[in-house]
């Protein structure tokens, strides 16, 4: 069976419900997934996503289904998918904001970054102790995240990942050989920098934080907190605080090229 003609049981979970209902009014009103992205302003390929379980929605899109359908059903759901998904307020606040960044600063000193990652490492990052379909829709949060990446105008991102997190075998040698060649190809991509911070490096933070930047407003913070209960920092000062250690780091992390030399060895000895 083709990805696009998975079955869900809405009784199974709230996102499986949300789905069923989008397929249904999709059907009903004869549009075609095309169709239906132009009208939420994403592509037809993030719509067969989230009518797969392969992504969950955005508080936008819900909006925008509301409006297409003439429903009160979406954005209601959408509160229900994102509790059972596990995102606390926090989080969920944050994403959004991130989907309306124009520039993101990463650090990460465990992983690498949830924008860069691929479906199989994120599954083996988020699986402990996590039911099969509450795992799936944790993924598909994951993923629906990189659609920024996607955008006429993506973010300017940058990414600062300790040596350890890029040799820290996640799912075994072929998870990794692929997160690094994505991650790769990412670093290569025009608007994206990736600098590598050697092992033996003086940098002690050990918690991962991702400063948002913004066309207008101030710039927003997100700290990391173990099983995901990190927290947004707004307030000027603490945020210009993080930029400042965030610059520190990067002053000890290896150039462009010779991080991407470095990520291409590690890769090769898998």
């Amino acid at each position: 069976m083709e990805p696009e003609e998975r079955d869900f049981d809405p009784k199974g979970s709230c996102a499986a419900a949300f789905v069923q209902r989008m397929r249904r009014y999709r059907e009903r009103d004869g549009l075609s997934q095309a169709e239906v992205g132009a009208a939420c302003n994403v592509s037809p390929k993030t719509i067969s996503a989230v009518e797969n379980l392969r992504r969950l929605p955005t508080l936008d899109v819900s909006v925008k289904l509301d409006r297409l359908h003439e429903t009160d059903y979406f954005e209601e759901q959408y509160w229900h998918v994102i509790r059972e998904a596990g995102w606390n307020l926090a989080f969920q606040n944050y994403s959004e904001q991130e989907a309306q960044a124009v520039s993101v600063r990463i650090y990460d000193p465990l992983h690498i970054p949830g924008l860069f990652q691929t479906e199989r490492y994120a599954r083996q990052l988020l699986s402990a102790g996590q039911r099969a379909d509450v795992l799936d829709q944790a993924v598909a949060a994951r993923m629906g995240r990189q659609d920024i990446l996607q955008r006429d105008e993506p973010p300017f991102i940058t990414v600062l990942i300790k040596e350890t997190a890029l040799r820290d075998p996640v799912g075994g040698p072929e998870v990794m050989r692929e997160q690094l060649a994505h991650l790769l190809k990412m670093a290569n991509e025009p608007r994206n920098t990736v600098q590598v911070i050697p092992s033996g490096a003086p940098v002690y933070v050990s918690s991962g934080f991702t400063i948002l930047g913004f066309a207008e407003g101030n710039d927003v913070a997100f700290v990391e907190g173990a099983m995901g209960l990190g927290g947004v920092v707004a307030r000027p000062i603490d945020v210009h605080r993080l930029a400042v250690r965030f610059d520190m780091i990067g002053g000890e992390a290896l150039p462009v090229g010779e991080s991407e030399t470095l990520v291409k060895s590690i890769l090769e000895a898998l």
